[in-house]
């Protein structure tokens, strides 16, 4: 049922990315433990590329740093694209070339997926792995 509602709340992003809407982005609280529970995979990367693929999403190229779930599909030292949306009020995830982010991500239609609200520093992610609990804002449906 989590993951439904996961997958839901992506969908729900999904379609406020084709609207075009002028709306923020807005994320609700989470458990960074329980969110690492729901993703098919968790990250620490460094971004290295963001490649626009159509009006609406883009390809974020990550080089792999860590891996806390998803061992059998990532490898740390790969090059991982990961599916968003591209404009920041579609909850897209940050730009920052060359800059670390911890990431929660979905499996779905061949690609990694994630979004601003899957966003989280390092230590954070950290933390989590290690049963150290902080909220964290994810999607609001």
């Amino acid at each position: 049922m989590r993951r439904l509602l996961t997958a839901g709340t992506l969908g729900v992003l999904g379609v406020l990315a084709f609207a075009g809407s002028a709306r923020a982005c807005s994320c609700a609280p989470m458990q960074p433990a329980e969110a690492l529970r729901e993703s098919d995979a968790a990250i620490v990367g460094r971004l290295v590329k963001v490649a626009p693929r159509g009006v609406v999403q883009a390809d974020y190229r990550y080089e792999v740093r860590r891996v806390y779930r998803g061992a059998r599909m990532i490898e740390a030292g790969q090059m991982l694209s990961v599916r968003s949306a591209r404009r920041s009020a579609a909850c897209a995830l940050p730009r920052r070339i060359g800059r670390r982010y911890g990431l929660f991500l979905l499996r779905g239609e061949g690609h990694w997926r994630a979004g601003l609200c899957s966003v989280l520093s390092p230590r954070r992610l950290w933390a989590a792995a290690h049963g150290e609990s902080r909220m964290y804002r994810r999607a609001a449906c």
